[in-house]
């Protein structure tokens, strides 16, 4: 808006003149108190708030503005309201008085408003027009950019051979796929028409390679698992094998119901049947809970199996007892309130928990010792699976100290004390106390007396004959296999150190400046100079290198006993870690029967106690919706994800500590699909 002066004191005929302009509407009131001073009230004034914000023509910000028109007497009057008028930063227009000027004027903005608003939307439309044109290519060019980027910063990577005008690119390959990438490389040289063949060769190192598993979409989800925890070193042994089976078993065990099993299945089948649309669908929204659950829908589906299973073994139906085969009890206990009789003598329910324990006096205590129990057992079964894979994992090493320094004393410590109760577990169940007509015994009593009085067993504790020789046999196995861990490995290592302390500098590792190649891995591996056990196991331990760092006593001496404590206390700590397995399903169990009967029970009461339909299925209706509702968001849900971090500590904590290392580095192979996937993820 340009300021422009205001129409002329005194028109033709007239003694009054007037001002116009738009000033803030802040400043209005001060203005108008000012002016009336100025004039002693000798004018006359109409304002009124311009709507819209207006851009103000100085700052070019958009202000609240409003418009005012004066009307005075005499000359000096027109110059003492136009400084005023200025003073206080309006702008003043020139409003014309004859009114076919005033009818020109507007005639010749509206005509110039008309010609904006054509402009405007032109350029609109051309802008529009230019966006979604740009806009159908940008994942073209997105993809392009990735492309681009990831393959220069690979090419930065290559060397440069000045003497032979080479490009020289030193890359992890596996072993299985070498004749794939001789092919792509002729491929690629006869599409680039390139005159000199690409060279591909074969080279030793003595470094650590990365660690690469050929994975398919139901497997993946297990191996992220293992790769959170750590990337396996190379030549260890993957603990995702095992993982696909024990993983799910261990949630149906905690999460073993035939119902809720079944939902969790239902909503898994229908992720893998529309796997193509739902991977879609969590690519676009990006939503990590979302994303999570389509990537795991083959351990989801599993977990849902397994539950199934374990709901099975429980005979439980959505927290309430089943009976798939019929009882082997009578319905009935007999008279003066005894226990419940067998219908035959010797009769055994098919499988699974009798539902003839559902309501009897001791259903609870007797749930509560078979799963206990079942806990120790898949505990130690589990464990000892890893000490069995550190075997595996020393022997493929060829470590011999690892074998008899390692494994055997704490496969001695682990068999004395939780194998024993293991077996005594097995042993307890073989027996039939009743027709015994002996009390059975108490496990709790028998590995209190175990550790505090050996020797002697107690009469509440007592299984078998010859009992208080093989505990105290047992127990002296524990105590020497504590410092057999403790000591024998140090001692060798220091006796093996200075038995070879005069021959260390016999072979060196050659170094750059004597032989690039040969720094950089490009001749023989000093592994085929040396082909001893004992040196493959110091490559191993330093992590690919062929040299043995300096020799430190106590430091190594500190680290055992770090370890053999460590192992030590985590046998116990670990096996009472997995009676979480027996904690979760009697929770699962008495939160589902709460449920039942607290939302189910008494709308079915008032059903079976009579009366008109409407006040049997209004109940029923709300109460089943409200019964879906918590099952659903409470059990399929929330204690669901309980399962899964419970079965994800016991894998990470308690299994794999026995032999995994988990310190190797995943081999990452140059993919276009993942370096575009990369910044999606970045965005």
């Amino acid at each position: 808006m340009a300021a422009l002066r205001g129409g002329d004191a005194t028109a033709a005929g007239l003694r009054l003149g007037y001002v116009c302009g738009v000033l803030p509407t802040a400043r209005l009131a001060a203005f108008e108190r000012v002016l009336f001073r100025a004039t002693r009230g000798n004018m006359f004034m109409r304002s009124a708030t311009i709507d819209q914000l207006v851009r103000d023509p100085k700052t070019e910000e958009l202000q609240h503005k409003a418009v005012f028109l004066i009307f005075f007497s005499g000359q000096q009057s027109f110059a003492r309201m136009a400084k005023i008028a200025d003073a206080f930063g309006a702008h003043r227009y020139n409003y014309p008085a004859k009114y076919s000027k005033r009818a020109a004027l507007l005639s010749q903005a509206l005509t110039r408003l008309d010609e904006l608003s054509h402009v405007i939307d032109h350029v609109v439309a051309r802008k529009e027009a230019l966006l979604s044109s740009l806009a159908a290519r940008h994942g073209a060019w997105r993809t392009h950019l990735a492309r681009q980027k990831g393959l220069y910063n690979a090419l930065n990577l290559w060397n440069y051979d000045l003497t032979r005008k080479v490009l020289i690119a030193e890359a992890w390959c596996p072993a299985s796929m070498i004749e794939e990438t001789q092919e792509a490389l002729r491929r690629a040289t006869s599409r680039s028409g390139a005159h000199v063949p690409s060279i591909l060769n074969v080279l030793e190192t003595d470094e650590a390679p990365p660690t690469y598993f050929r994975v398919n979409k139901v497997t993946s989800a297990f191996q992220e698992i293992i790769d959170t925890y750590g990337v396996p070193r190379y030549g260890e042994i993957n603990p995702a094998a095992f993982t696909v089976i024990t993983f799910p078993f261990l949630f149906g065990v905690m999460f073993g119901d035939v119902g809720h099993g079944s939902m969790v299945t239902a909503f898994a089948l229908y992720l893998c049947v529309n796997e193509t649309k739902m991977l879609a669908l969590s690519a676009r929204l990006r939503d990590d809970i979302i994303t999570m659950a389509v990537r795991g829908r083959y351990m989801l589906l599993l977990m849902g199996i397994f539950s199934i299973y374990c709901g099975v073994l429980y005979n439980d139906v959505f927290g309430l007892m089943a009976d798939f085969f019929g009882t082997s009890w009578t319905e009935t206990p007999p008279r003066h309130g005894g226990p419940r009789e067998l219908k035959a003598h010797g009769m055994v329910y098919p499988f699974g928990i009798d539902p003839g324990w559902h309501r009897s006096a001791n259903e609870l205590s007797f749930g509560n010792s078979y799963k206990m129990k079942l806990s120790i057992v898949l505990g130690v079964a589990q464990m000892l699976l890893g000490l069995g894979i550190s075997l595996v994992n020393a022997l493929a090493a060829r470590n011999a100290l690892d074998v008899w320094c390692d494994f055997v004393p704490q496969a001695i410590f682990m068999l004395s004390i939780f194998g024993y109760l293991v077996f005594c577990i097995f042993y307890k169940w073989s027996i039939d106390w009743v027709a015994e007509e002996r009390v059975a015994p108490s496990l709790i009593t028998l590995l209190i007396s175990f550790f505090m009085s050996p020797g002697e067993v107690p009469a509440e504790a007592r299984l078998y004959a010859g009992q208080e020789r093989v505990q105290v046999l047992l127990l002296l196995l524990a105590f020497v296999a504590v410092p057999w861990m403790l000591l024998a490995k140090p001692l060798l290592l220091r006796r093996r150190h200075l038995a070879r302390a005069g021959y260390k500098n016999v072979a060196c590792r050659p170094t750059a400046r004597d032989d690039p190649a040969a720094a950089r891995g490009l001749l023989r591996s000093t592994r085929d100079h040396d082909t001893d056990e004992d040196s493959v196991s110091v490559a191993s331990s330093n992590n690919g290198k062929a040299y043995a760092e300096e020799f430190d006593f106590s430091e190594i001496m500190v680290h055992q006993v770090i370890h053999s404590i460590e192992y030590v206390l985590g046998c116990v700590s670990n096996t009472a870690s997995y009676l979480r397995l027996w904690a979760l399903s009697l929770a699962h169990k008495q939160l589902s029967m709460v449920f039942w009967e607290m939302v189910m029970l008494p709308p079915l009461q008032s059903c079976r106690a009579g009366g008109s339909s409407w006040r049997c299925a209004v109940p029923l209706f709300f109460g089943f919706a409200v019964w879906v509702v918590l099952t659903t968001a409470i059990i399929c849900c929330m204690e669901m994800l309980s399962a899964f971090l419970h079965a994800l500590r016991l894998h990470w904590v308690e299994f794999q500590n026995k032999f995994y290392k988990g310190d190797g580095k995943k081999f990452v192979p140059f993919s276009f699909q993942t370096m575009v996937e990369n910044m999606d993820d970045e965005e």
